[in-house]
């Protein structure tokens, strides 16, 4: 568990906007229903300045609030979450908002947020949030 963690804090360094790595995570954290996180990435997100964001993030996909480049974000993360089947237009969407590494760089925060998510939820460990 400390490798993974450790591992999710150094993803904070990645290509991705900092804003759009944020928002996924606390997607990631609402959908995987692990209310330790999801209070944890509220913090980072209002420092970030994402209050109104967050306020639409559970309707995300009719909001005007959200970039193209965030939509996409979230229609991966909300994909993978749910393990839905293979998605050709989340798929062109994300290749066009994203260059190669970042994608490579959402999908890691997704699974590493989820897997702490996991975590967390089983054990109740603090430790193990992601912010």
């Amino acid at each position: 568990m400390t490798d993974i963690y450790h591992t999710s804090r150094k993803i904070r360094q990645c290509t991705l906007d900092p804003s759009i790595r944020c928002l996924a995570e606390l997607r990631t954290c609402q959908l995987n229903g692990c209310e330790n996180c999801t209070h944890s990435q509220l913090v980072e997100a209002e420092s970030l300045g994402l209050k109104e964001k967050v306020e639409q993030l559970a309707n995300w996909s009719s909001s005007a609030t959200f970039s193209a480049r965030e939509r996409a974000a979230l229609a991966w993360c909300e994909n993978f979450i749910h393990r839905s089947s293979e998605d050709d237009r989340i798929r062109r969407e994300a290749i066009e908002n994203f260059t190669g590494t970042e994608l490579a760089d959402l999908m890691l925060t997704v699974q590493l947020t989820s897997t702490l998510n996991r975590v967390a939820r089983k054990y109740g460990d603090q430790s193990a949030q992601v912010g």
